[in-house]
């Protein structure tokens, strides 16, 4: 009987979750960043981009995933290449909590970790582990990844991964 009924919850998680996120994203843009200017990219230009830059590597990501750079939500693809984090309901929940111990304090990624912590609570453990390793990263939000397309991606990566003093 409790098996049933956590395997309804976690069907109802995995078909409702999602759309949840798309509704607030949606709003996320319009409502806290009306003026967030698109980066002018789209998968296909990103392929101007030597192989092993940022640029192309996210390209690649976007490729495998079969979806579409969004205009405004670039950044936020390039963080899932940046973290590692691939897609899917928990690999989101789980890059904001990175994100989180990283230092990126807004709206979205408070709203994201709460409904994580809400709706996914069996990925608590895991979560603090992401939180503590998006501590061991130099401040994300501190770079124009736009301004980085061109840039060799293990440099960044190397540069990124030193432990703030």
């Amino acid at each position: 009987m409790l098996k049933s009924i956590i395997n309804r919850y976690i069907d109802a998680r995995e078909t409702y979750l999602p759309m949840l996120v798309e509704w607030m994203k949606k709003g996320y843009i319009k409502l806290l960043h009306p003026h967030r200017q698109d980066w002018g990219e789209t998968t296909e230009s990103l392929s101007q981009y030597d192989e092993g830059t940022l640029g192309s590597v996210l390209q690649q990501f976007l490729i495998d995933g079969n979806i579409n750079l969004e205009p405004k939500y670039e950044a936020h693809d390039v963080y899932h290449v940046i973290t590692g984090y691939g897609l899917g309901l928990n690999n989101e929940a789980r890059m904001f909590f990175f994100l989180f111990g990283n230092g990126k304090r807004s709206v979205s990624i408070l709203g994201s970790i709460l409904v994580a912590l809400v709706f996914i609570p069996d990925l608590i453990p895991t979560f603090y582990e992401d939180f503590k390793r998006g501590k061991e990263y130099f401040p994300l939000k501190k770079f124009d990844f736009n301004e980085m397309l061109s840039y060799d991606f293990n440099g960044i990566m190397t540069m990124l991964r030193r432990r703030k003093a």
